[in-house]
C-alpha cells in the first residue's frame, strides 16, 4: 500500500503536468491574433447604426389645420373704419333717420371685445362677435345700422388692431422653457413650441423629444401627443389652445451602449450627446478587460436600418490593436468580450493555481 507521502507527490506531479499543459495551450492559443474584418464587413458595419429619430417636417405641415379666416376672441381690440356713422352721421352721403346731426367723429373707432364676447358700439349697443370672422362682423354691424339708423347702407371695414394674449407654460426639452404670452391668432400647440424656440437638438439625436404632454386647466387627464418622426408612422395634428395650458416636452431617454462578458464592470453606460467613444474607450469605461483571461477579441453588435443585427469582431492585441482603437462606438451598440480557448485556458490555469496554493499551503501546520 503506497504511503501518504508518495501519493501526495504523485498528486503534485499530476497537477503540475496539468498546469504545464494548460500554460502551453494558453500560450499557443495567443499566437497569431492578427484577425481583421473584411472591407465588406467594415463597410456594412459603418453604414449601420441606431435608427435616429428625425423630425419629419413634410408630415407636420399637412397635419396643421387649415387656418382659414381669423375668428375674433375675447380681449381683442377691433378697429372699425367709417365709424362716424356711429355718431349719427351717414357714411358715403347717407342720412341719419332721426335725431340731430352732430359734428363728424373719428374715421376709426376702436373697442375691446368684452369677456362675455360682446363688442359695445354707439347706436348698435352690445353685439356678440366672439367666434365670428371680420367680414361677418362687418355684415352684422351693417344690419344693425341699416335701415334703423341710417337711410343708405353704410360701408364699414373691421380689423383687429391688437390681438389679445393668453399665457401658456412650455416646459422640458425646448430651447426657451417658461411661461409665454401667445396672441389670440396663434393659440396652437405648434405656435407655442415655436415661441419657445423649438425642440432641443443634440448631436446624437435629431429630435430631442419623443412625447408631448398637454395639461389643460381644470382637467385631470393629460393629452399625450407624438411628433411625426421620419420612418415611423406617427400621425400628427396641431392642437388648439385656450390659454392656461401646460405643455411638457418629454425628452428621449439617454443614449446608452452596453458592455458584457470579460470586463471588470459589465453593464449599460450612458452615451453623452456631445461625446464620441472608440472601442478601447468604451472598454475602459467598463473597467477594462479581465487581466487574467486577457481576451484577444471583442465583438460589436449593431442594428442596421432594416433591423438586422450586424456582428463584427475586432482584435484587442497584436498588430491590429491600433486599428481597433479607432473603431467608433455608437449609441445602442453592444460590445461583447467572450472567451476563446486561450482566454479560457488562462482563466482555468489561474483557478487551478489558486486551488493548489490552498491545497499545499496550510498556515496552521506550516506546510
Amino acid at each position: 500500500m503506497p504511503n501518504a507521502s508518495a501519493s501526495s507527490r504523485a498528486e503534485g506531479l499530476g497537477v503540475w503536468a496539468l498546469l504545464t499543459l494548460l500554460a502551453t495551450a494558453s500560450w499557443s492559443c495567443s499566437i497569431g491574433a492578427t484577425y481583421w474584418p473584411s472591407d465588406e464587413d467594415l463597410a456594412a458595419f459603418e453604414a449601420a447604426g441606431p435608427i435616429e429619430p428625425e423630425f419629419d417636417a413634410s408630415r407636420l405641415l399637412p397635419g396643421l389645420p387649415n387656418a382659414g379666416p381669423y375668428r375674433v376672441a375675447t380681449g381683442d381690440i377691433l378697429a372699425v373704419t367709417g365709424s362716424d356713422v356711429f355718431l349719427g352721421v351717414g357714411v358715403g352721403g347717407g342720412a341719419v333717420r332721426s335725431g340731430p346731426s352732430p359734428a363728424p367723429g373719428p374715421e376709426i373707432l376702436e373697442a375691446r371685445v368684452h369677456p362675455d364676447g360682446a363688442l359695445t358700439l354707439p347706436l348698435v349697443g352690445a353685439v356678440e362677435v366672439v367666434g365670428l370672422t371680420l367680414p361677418e362682423i362687418e355684415d352684422l354691424l351693417v344690419e344693425r345700422l341699416h335701415p334703423e339708423f341710417v337711410v343708405d347702407q353704410p360701408s364699414l371695414v373691421v380689423r383687429v388692431s391688437e390681438h389679445a394674449t393668453r399665457k401658456v407654460a412650455v416646459l422640458g426639452a425646448v430651447e426657451r422653457p417658461g411661461v409665454l404670452s401667445l396672441p389670440s391668432d396663434s393659440m396652437t400647440l405648434v405656435s407655442a413650441l415655436t415661441a419657445a424656440g423649438g425642440i432641443l437638438k443634440a448631436s446624437n439625436l435629431k429630435v430631442g423629444a419623443k412625447r408631448i404632454r398637454l395639461h389643460r386647466p381644470g382637467e385631470e387627464r393629460e393629452e399625450n401627443l407624438l411628433l411625426p418622426v421620419r420612418g415611423l408612422n406617427i400621425p400628427f395634428g396641431d392642437v388648439a389652445l385656450e390659454g392656461g395650458e401646460t405643455i411638457e416636452v418629454e425628452r428621449w431617454d439617454p443614449d446608452i451602449f452596453t458592455v458584457i462578458g470579460l470586463v471588470t464592470t459589465p453593464g449599460a453606460y450612458e452615451y453623452p450627446p456631445n461625446r464620441e467613444y472608440n472601442l478601447m474607450e468604451a472598454l475602459a469605461i467598463a473597467g477594462g478587460t479581465d487581466r487574467i483571461a486577457d481576451p484577444p477579441y471583442a465583438t460589436v453588435y449593431r442594428k442596421d436600418v432594416d433591423g438586422q443585427i450586424l456582428a463584427v469582431t475586432f482584435p484587442l492585441e497584436g498588430a491590429d490593436l491600433i486599428e481597433s482603437s479607432l473603431v467608433r462606438i455608437r449609441p445602442g451598440d453592444v460590445i461583447s468580450v467572450q472567451h476563446t480557448l486561450g482566454s479560457w485556458s488562462r482563466t482555468l490555469l489561474a483557478e487551478v493555481l489558486r486551488l493548489q496554493v490552498n491545497l499545499f499551503v496550510d498556515p496552521i501546520r506550516g506546510n
